[in-house]
C-alpha cells in the first residue's frame, strides 16, 4: 500500500552563507522519481516554493516563510502528517510558526531540535549575520526587532517545549539566550545512546503536548556520514545511530513533521548525503 506525504521544499539559502542549499528539495524529488512508488512505499506530493528575485534578503525570506507557514499551518489543521525539506535552517521560520498558529494554544507544540548548533542568535550577537544561525531565537519570542520583522506569527514555542539535542558548535550569546529561558540542552559529548536520548525526549515532550515535531539540520551527522552540509563539525551523531533511532520512534501518534534542513550538494562526496537524506524520509515515513 502507497503512502502519501505532502511535502513542502523551499528552495533558499538566503539564510545562509552557501549558494547552492536551496537546491536540497529538487534534488531530494529527482532521487525519489528514479525508483518506482511501489518499491519505496512513498508518494511525495511535492509543493516546492522558491524566494522573490527582487527585494532585500530579510522581506524576501518574510513573504517565503510566510507562504511556507501557510502550507504547515493548513496540514497541522487537517491532521496531514508533512515533511518539508529546506535549504538552510532558517527555514523553521516557516515550518513551525505555521504549525503554532493551527493550534488551539501554542504550548500544545513539542519539538525536537536536532542539531550540531544552538541557532539560537539575534542581529544583536550573530557573529556572521547569517540568518539561518537564528530561528530558535525567533520561535522562542526573543527575536530582536530585525529579525521579528522575517518571523511569520506572534505565537511562540514554550521554552519547556524545545529540546536541542546533539549541540557541539556555538557562541556565547545564544547559549545564554537559551540557558536563560531555561532550554533543556543535550550536548553531543553527553550522547551515549541516540536512540534512548531521542525516546526519552518524545516521551518528556509527550506528557504535556498533542503535537511534536522533529526539526533536522543534517549537521547533527558526523561529517564522515554526512560531508554534504554547509557547516560541519566533528564528532556528530552516526548515521546507522540517527536511521535507527527515527526507525524506533516513526509510529509515535504524536508526530505531525519532520523537517530536513542544511544539504550542501557542493560538498557532498558521491551522492553520500542525498542518499543518506532519502533514506532518512523512507525510515520516518515509510511504514
Amino acid at each position: 500500500m502507497t503512502k502519501l506525504i505532502q511535502t513542502l521544499g523551499i528552495a533558499s539559502c538566503l539564510g545562509g552563507p552557501m549558494r547552492t542549499c536551496g537546491n536540497a528539495a529538487e534534488l531530494l524529488r529527482d532521487e525519489f522519481a528514479k525508483l518506482p512508488v511501489t518499491q519505496t512505499g512513498l508518494q511525495l506530493q511535492w509543493h516546492i516554493l522558491y524566494p522573490e528575485k527582487t527585494g532585500t534578503k530579510e522581506a524576501r525570506l518574510a513573504h517565503l516563510y510566510q507562504k511556507a507557514s501557510q502550507f504547515t499551518r493548513y496540514w497541522t489543521e487537517n491532521h496531514h502528517p508533512f515533511l518539508v525539506i529546506g535549504g538552510d535552517h532558517s527555514c523553521a521560520l516557516g515550518t513551525w510558526s505555521g504549525v503554532l498558529q493551527a493550534l488551539p494554544h501554542s504550548s500544545e507544540l513539542g519539538l525536537i531540535w536536532l542539531d550540531a548548533h544552538m541557532d539560537a542568535n539575534t542581529f544583536a550577537t550573530t557573529p556572521s549575520g547569517n540568518i539561518h544561525g537564528m530561528p530558535v531565537a525567533a520561535l522562542l519570542g526573543k527575536a530582536d526587532e530585525r529579525l521579528g520583522t522575517i518571523y511569520p506569527a506572534c505565537c511562540f514555542i514554550q521554552p519547556e517545549n524545545l529540546l536541542m539535542i546533539g549541540i557541539r558548535s556555538y557562541e556565547a550569546g545564544e547559549y545564554a539566550l537559551l540557558k536563560k529561558a531555561n532550554v533543556k540542552i543535550v550536548f553531543a559529548e553527553q550522547i551515549s545512546d541516540f536512540s534512548r536520548t531521542l525516546l526519552a525526549a518524545i516521551e518528556q515532550l509527550s506528557r504535556t503536548c498533542k503535537t511534536i515535531g522533529i526539526s533536522l539540520d543534517l549537521d547533527l551527522i558526523d561529517p564522515e556520514d554526512a560531508p554534504g552540509v554547509e557547516t560541519p563539525v566533528s564528532a556528530g551523531i552516526k548515521a546507522a545511530a540517527l536511521l535507527e533511532a527515527l526507525a524506533l520512534v516513526k509510529h509515535h501518534a504524536k508526530f505531525c513533521a519532520l523537517e530536513i534542513s542544511e544539504f550542501n550538494p557542493e560538498s557532498d562526496r558521491h551522492a553520500t548525503t542525498l542518499l543518506l537524506m532519502k533514506s532518512i524520509v523512507e525510515t520516518f515515513y515509510a511504514d
